[in-house]
């Protein structure tokens, strides 16, 4: 595969890790002396993709996307033998992440990739925040409930339960239900106010597609 990016390019990552980009691969959560040894090893074609989990060879990219006014990473598909997968690319902030994927979209569609940059409907705003209430819901009272079942609950002197379980049980009866009540209505709380956020004024969002 011909080079990609001729030269290197290096953004601040997340707790003061760096992202570099340069020749055929994106690599995430690195030191900047792990950086400049990769683009010593790449300019000798001795790089081992395979030395960084976080590695991303640009040639297995299928797509990336990302809504540059909230998120601090960008998310890219990528598809080779192991399958199909999606892994995210941490920058240090929002402008990190927009200046980013400004410098290498032109890379991008020189290798067939269609940018789009729309602004999402409400439902389609909606559908992330809607998710974290369900998740939220579900996990949250069933745990309220089963703690308030658990308060007149005494097991059997012969009944052999797990030691997990065993915790959680001594737990509920401690604390009772009504925390795990406050903190799951809090947390629906502030999923709510966030779904109102994003349906009242629907993010844009950057994505392209090879």
């Amino acid at each position: 595969m011909k080079t990609v990016f001729e030269k290197p390019l290096i953004f601040d990552g997340d707790k003061e890790m760096v992202v570099l980009i340069y020749s055929n691969y994106i690599i995430s959560e690195i030191t900047v002396e792990d950086a400049n040894l990769s683009i010593e090893k790449m300019n000798r074609e001795t790089f081992n993709a395979s030395f960084f989990e976080s590695t991303i060879k640009i040639e297995e990219i299928f797509e990336y996307e990302f809504e540059p006014d909230n998120d601090t990473c960008i998310m890219f598909g990528v598809k080779n033998s192991e399958g199909t997968s999606y892994k995210n690319v941490e920058f240090k902030d929002t402008d990190t992440a927009k200046s980013a994927e400004r410098t290498f979209k032109e890379n991008f569609r020189q290798l067939g990739f269609k940018r789009e940059e729309k602004q999402l409907t409400a439902l389609s705003a909606a559908s992330l925040p809607g998710i974290f209430i369900a998740i939220i819901a579900i996990i949250g009272g069933g745990l309220t409930w089963f703690s308030y079942e658990l308060e007149t609950w005494e097991p059997r002197r012969t009944m052999i339960v797990k030691w997990y379980v065993y915790i959680f049980v001594k737990l509920s009866k401690a604390i009772g239900y009504l925390p795990l009540l406050i903190l799951t209505v809090l947390l629906l709380m502030v999923c709510l106010f966030w779904m109102i956020k994003r349906i009242t004024n629907p993010p844009v969002k950057i994505s392209a597609v090879k």
